[in-house]
């Protein structure tokens, strides 16, 4: 099977990073009511998509670059997908049309109704893939997205998503790393994170050596009213970098901006805010359990005041 059009030729159309050097091939899902009802289509062009974003992954080849953009992504997917969708190809990219307004592929669990409820909407187990402009909700007893494994998933790349901005999009956590696994240099930023997640946005209960959770000089991470912790690293996390965060806690709760386990060593903690209300809010919402001198903080912002964690 040879794709038609590669990347470049529409680069001028859906998005010009489909056309970066060394791009692969392209592939379309469209899971919406607009789109087909089997999986029977070749994926190559949007007047033939695939309906499941499982359908239109297989497609991929590993280590060639590839895209599978999501045109659009609701109920008549999310009814005969099996979940999780299994991101299992390294360096592929699934971006979806959404715009900073909204993310119209809703890649869910749960929506519009019960579903499987212990497993997240991606199971990310390649390395060096990108996700970016999808809306994503996972069962109520597992993240959205769920990266890593014992060997360690590395690169993986996670932007300009939407994780509980909106019921559709609920979970326990938004990003999860469960204990035992590493997810290496993961990278989330330009995310939004709401009060529809039911735990953490962020979780990092394995490892996640050098992971990037908000890049300076990108868009921020934004936190609104989730209920437990923005960025938790409750495992045994070495070198992350925590920066370029904006947290809105729902309530004067201690901890609930950014903690670090005891177990967390050499992190880079700077440049990002957190607060409740409109006055500086009288608990900190930055911890770190570790000894004195195991991590880096500084210019992190309670309100209007630099704050060092507790």
């Amino acid at each position: 099977m040879t794709n038609p059009k590669g990347a470049a030729w529409y680069s001028g159309g859906l998005s010009a990073a489909l056309g970066v050097p060394g791009a692969g091939n392209v592939y379309y899902v469209n899971g919406g009511s607009d789109g087909p009802a089997d999986d029977l289509f070749d994926g190559l062009t949007p007047a033939t998509p695939k309906q499941t974003l499982q359908a239109g992954i297989d497609l991929c080849t590993p280590n060639q670059d590839d895209y599978v953009v999501v045109l659009n992504y609701g109920g008549n997917a999310r009814a005969v997908e099996t979940w999780p969708v299994t991101v299992d190809c390294d360096m592929i990219h699934i971006v979806g049309v959404g715009g900073l307004a909204q993310k119209w592929p809703v890649v869910s669990v749960l929506a519009p109704a019960a579903g499987d409820t212990a497993n997240p909407a991606l199971l990310v187990t390649a390395s060096r893939c990108e996700i970016a402009n999808l809306e994503l909700g996972g069962g109520d007893t597992a993240a959205c997205v769920q990266v890593g494994n014992v060997a360690g998933i590395w690169g993986v790349e996670i932007h300009d998503c939407f994780f509980g901005v909106t019921g559709d999009g609920v979970g326990q956590d938004g990003i999860g790393v469960l204990i035992t696994h590493d997810a290496p240099y993961l990278t989330v930023w330009g995310c939004r994170f709401g009060a529809s997640i039911t735990r953490d946005g962020i979780r990092i209960a394995g490892n996640a050596t050098r992971a990037m959770l908000g890049v300076p000089g990108k868009t921020p991470n934004i936190f609104n009213s989730l209920a437990g912790v923005a960025v938790n690293l409750t495992g045994t996390v070495v070198l992350p970098q925590i920066m370029n965060n904006v947290i809105a806690i729902p309530a004067n709760t201690a901890s609930a901006g950014i903690s670090l386990s005891a177990n967390v060593s050499d992190a880079l903690v700077f440049l990002n805010y957190a607060n409740f209300g409109d006055t500086d809010m009288g608990n900190n919402p930055f911890a770190d359990a570790a000894g004195a001198g195991a991590n880096n903080w500084g210019a992190n912002m309670v309100g209007i005041t630099l704050t060092q964690p507790s």
